[in-house]
């Protein structure tokens, strides 16, 4: 007893020790973790319920899952009583509801959460199923002895000795129905038989003597249980009446309400209680596409069956079915080749003596040799019409296909059939601008069709622009402006011609800028031209900003980069600013509009709305941040980071050292964190920039960033943790603490791996996205925070080409062209892939690609590794495009400098460090054995000068040679 009453004193004084008086204690009504010595404990508010002994937590309910040294454990969520002790390997909670599976080893068992009693029996697994709505988190407890319990903790069917299964059947009458809606059942296996339990009411429906239940578990969909029986198999409906008896050696689920049925003398098939194929065959099967075909084989013959017709049909073994009951096959008497239609009769004799293809087409040919094509899937079949020596495919697949006859040349369609017959002196090619196949006639007449489809296409299309314009597009030309009224062209051709939803205005654009023209045809664009780029890919290339009855948008003068804010008024338009700028983008914020300007400096001007006019409010901006849930803008100017409204008001006085928004979970709402410039200290700011709190905090996160587990806890919990010299803590939305206890209460043990590339994957990682962070080139390129991915590319270029200071994107295409570097092309308003393989391979070898065909270049850039992989729609929702080829460029030139003691590693300093250099050194820092970066809150300041102090030096010592391995690994 007195040994009891000592330990207890002790854990009281442990965590006292560990507790700080908040300025404003609160009242938790979930449990919340507190954090010391970076394990977790847990906390009411006023008092600390555990020690601080957890590695990971979860919220499941009416409890938390813990984890300490790999096992978990079980708290209550209001009280943080200990339920069980972390000793288990893995503990779920189905439907966080009342009942806890856990499993040590390979046995289970459960808690119920509301007696907090751990059940005596041990179980060989146990599995969740939604049975029904009313049991969504059933579960099955299964071993030598298995039940059903319901997540709540009601005993749907008791215990007893043998195995519990789940299974799914349809309706009979609903076989072949791939919709049908699958009921479950329960089916309880013992020494003595099966029972079979109805999922909501969990009686037994039936019981069978002396059978065991064979598993259907992924298979198709079926109304049957497979059984088995005195060794053979049978099949049994949902009232427990054999429809098959069994006596067979197996049975096989197929699609469609299929079974294929093992007897002794061969095999059969059976389906809607029948028998269409006694089994005394060698194979059996059906047509997946066509369920009403099957088939049957036998010493070499194989018979195509029709059941809504009862006909049959044989052929030689290796037939194959085509589609819509035709079968191509042989005769068995000739071994000639035709084609047939079950349940009716030969649409092509059976007197060709081979058969080609695919992957083109099937092809039958005539003992001359002549060839003819059957018709491709979903088409007729019927007397072949036309033939031929031989075909090849135009437009780069099998849909179209020359045909060639002797010297004459036709044209056949995959999906329209013969569309031109052979004839001489035709000409044709793939123009791969319209996926046409154009064709030359002998007369000199010209015919165009779809490369797909087959169906024939004009060289022109007309889209009307305006009351009295229309847009006349020329297949491989390009677009015309035409007066409808007199039928002729009021311009030059384009590129592009379309008319803008926001101005009416007509945009027609020409390579990297465009022209504006009125509904009425004016041209407006004389002397300035609107610069055509792309801010989205689901947004037009040209915008324009709405404000009164005026428009905005951004343009230059055609042969320079240089960009000015253009207004567009009175049918008028002209600069609103200065040539100065080389790139924009448009904003909303709040219900403000607001275009934000990059100089050729990289320095950021902000334009709001002003009565009906858009007005320089910001000039001379580094960077800004901004969110669609936050109804304003942060921005650094040359005296910090402010907040400023939608109306471009500034809303703080003294520049901040950084800001950054943080979410909260409800309505996308922001709190705006500030890093203060005399301290380095972090506070809180209202979305208008008052400050909530003081600069006092080394770091403020959102609880859910910190603990991972919060995500799924109840409502309640405190928005902000914090920590502040050796203390960890919450504040709420107003910036006040709530609770607070001691982050440290021993120095940490601070090491880190070792610096050897295999081991140091960040480092890798960061050279292969930017290599500007640990690269000096010999060159100021750079990636700054903020502005286009686009301006950043080219002015990288712009470096590498040693153009003039300022140079943009149209000095770099010039230059890239006049090198020839890339091809010459009069309408390129951006670099391709195709182009950036060129400029690799001129990087590579110091010679024009010119001379290579496009896929002797798209070949040579795999051999190199620098083909991008693309694909999938989450891809293309963040697909940044310069970022690619920013990372393409730099991993060529670190290749191509490689040994040449030009790229040298930068110096890493304490205090100079970038965010991504941070993230970098903090994967290799372990903090009492955990990686850095997995920490819930950052290392006090002081703790982490002195612990990455030893790895920058040992950093820069290796420098070199970690440059130098990933040089030859890249090189390989």
């Amino acid at each position: 007893m007195k040994r009891v009453r000592i330990s207890l004193l002790t854990a009281a004084m442990l965590l006292t020790s560990t507790w700080v008086a908040p300025v404003q204690a609160a009242t938790f009504t979930t449990v919340q973790p507190y954090l010391t010595d970076y394990k977790v404990g847990f906390t009411d508010g006023h008092a600390l319920l555990t020690k601080a002994q957890y590695d990971e937590f979860e919220y499941a309910g009416q409890a938390v899952i813990v984890t300490k040294a790999g096992k978990k454990g079980l708290l209550d969520a209001r009280t943080g009583q200990e339920i069980t002790p972390a000793s288990w390997d893995q503990i779920e909670i189905p439907g966080r509801n009342n009942v806890a599976i856990v499993q040590k080893g390979g046995w289970f068992q459960y808690i119920d959460l509301t007696t907090k009693k751990l059940s005596a029996a041990k179980f060989a697994g146990a599995h969740t199923y939604s049975l029904s709505a009313d049991y969504a988190d059933a579960i099955v407890f299964v071993g030598q002895t298995s039940m059903l319990l319901d997540s709540t903790g009601k005993v749907l069917i008791p215990p007893f000795a043998g195995k519990l299964s789940v299974v799914s059947l349809i309706p009979p009458e609903a076989t072949g129905d791939r919709e049908a809606k699958e009921t479950r059942y329960l089916v309880a296996s013992t020494a003595k038989g099966i029972t079979l339990y109805d999922a909501a009411s969990f009686k037994p429906r039936f019981s069978l003597a002396n059978t065991q239940l064979i598993p259907n578990e992924g298979g198709p969909k079926t109304a049957y249980l497979k059984v088995r029986s005195g060794g053979m198999e049978g099949l049994v409906d949902v009232n427990g009446k054999y429809v098959l008896p069994a006596k067979y050696k197996a049975i096989y689920t197929w699609n469609e309400g299929y079974f294929q049925v093992l007897a002794p003398k061969g095999t059969g098939l059976w389906k809607d209680g029948r028998f269409l194929a006694e089994p005394l065959y060698q194979e059996v099967g059906f047509e997946y596409n066509n369920p009403d075909l099957y088939w049957t084989l036998d010493k070499g013959i194989v018979t195509y069956h029709s059941i809504a017709k009862g006909t049959e049909h044989a052929l030689k073994q290796g037939a194959t079915y085509l589609h819509d009951s035709y079968v191509l096959g042989q005769d068995p008497k000739t071994g000639m080749y035709g084609v047939l239609q079950v349940g009716g009769e030969a649409v092509i004799p059976f007197v060709y003596p081979k058969v080609e293809g695919p992957p083109a087409a099937r092809q039958l040919v005539r003992s001359d040799g002549k060839k003819a094509m059957l018709p491709a899937w979903g088409k007729p079949i019927k007397e072949l019409d036309f033939w031929f020596d031989s075909a090849a495919p135009i437009g780069g697949s099998y849909s179209m296909q020359l045909i060639k006859d002797g010297s004459k040349i036709g044209l056949y369609s995959e999906n329209e059939g013969l569309i031109l017959s052979p004839v001489e002196n035709r000409r044709f090619r793939y123009e791969e601008a319209t996926g046409h196949i154009v064709v030359t006639e002998p007369d000199g007449k010209v015919l165009r069709f779809g490369g797909i489809s087959g169906k024939p296409e004009s060289g022109q299309h007309v889209q009307t622009l305006s009351e009295q314009l229309n847009g006349v597009y020329e297949a491989g030309k390009g677009t015309v402006i035409v007066n409808r009224t007199t039928n002729q062209p009021i311009s030059k051709l384009y590129q592009q011609v379309y008319l803008d939803d926001v101005s009416k205005l007509i945009v027609a654009a020409d390579g990297q800028m465009a022209d504006l023209y009125t509904p009425d045809g004016k041209l407006l664009t004389t002397q300035l031209k609107i610069a055509f780029m792309r801010e989205r890919s689901d947004a037009p290339p040209v915008t324009f900003i709405q404000v009164g009855d005026s428009f905005y948008t951004w343009g230059g003068k055609e042969g320079t980069s240089k960009l000015a804010l253009l207004t567009i008024a009175d049918g008028e338009l002209q600069a609103a600013s200065d040539l100065v700028y080389r790139e924009a983008v448009y904003k909303v914020v709040g219900e403000k509009k607001v275009a934000v300007t990059m100089r050729t400096d990289g320095t950021l001007d902000f334009w709001g709305e002003e009565g009906n006019q858009l007005v320089k409010k910001v000039a001379g901006a580094s960077e800004y941040q901004a969110d669609s849930y936050f109804g304003g803008l942060l921005i650094a100017e040359s005296d910090g980071w402010h907040v400023y409204s939608s109306s471009l008001q500034r809303l703080t006085t003294g520049g901040y050292q950084a800001l950054k928004l943080l979410g909260l979970s409800d309505k996308g709402a922001k709190a705006i964190v500030y890093r203060d410039k005399a301290t380095g200290l972090y506070g809180l700011l209202t979305q208008d920039g008052k400050q909530l709190t003081a600069p006092q905090y080394e770091s403020i996160r959102l609880s859910s960033e910190a603990f991972p587990g919060l995500w799924s806890a109840a409502e309640g919990q405190p928005p902000f943790a914090f920590s502040k010299k050796d203390q960890f803590g919450y504040l709420d939305r107003e910036g006040k603490e709530l609770f607070a206890s001691k982050l440290l209460t021993k120095k940490p043990a601070i090491s880190y791996l070792p610096l050897q590339l295999p081991s140091f994957p960040a480092y890798s990682e960061l050279m292969k996205q930017n290599p500007l962070e640990l690269i000096d080139f010999g060159k100021p390129y750079s990636w700054p925070e903020g502005g286009s991915s686009e301006g950043k590319f080219y002015a990288n270029l712009a470096l590498y080409l040693e153009l003039p200071q300022g140079a943009g994107k149209s000095e770099v295409l010039a230059a890239l062209t006049g090198k020839a570097i890339i091809k010459p092309d009069e309408g390129r308003s951006d670099v391709s892939d195709e182009d950036m393989y060129s400029l690799v391979y001129y990087m590579a070898t110091g010679k024009s690609s010119l001379s290579m065909t496009a896929e002797q270049l798209t070949r040579w850039a795999e051999q190199r590794g620098i083909v991008l992989q693309r694909g999938g729609n989450q891809y293309y929702q963040t697909m940044d495009l310069y970022r690619e080829y920013h990372q393409m460029f730099f991993s060529e030139l670190l290749r191509s400098l490689a040994g040449k003691k030009v790229a040298k590693p930068k110096v890493l300093k304490q205090g100079e460090l970038s965010f991504a250099q941070k993230k970098m050194i903090e994967s290799m820092l372990l903090v009492n054995g955990r990686p850095a970066e997995q920490l819930p809150m950052p290392l006090p300041q002081a703790e982490w000068e002195q612990g990455v102090q030893p790895f920058l030096t040992a950093y820069q010592k290796q420098a070199a040679q970690l440059l130098a391995a990933y040089e030859k690994q890249v090189g390989k």
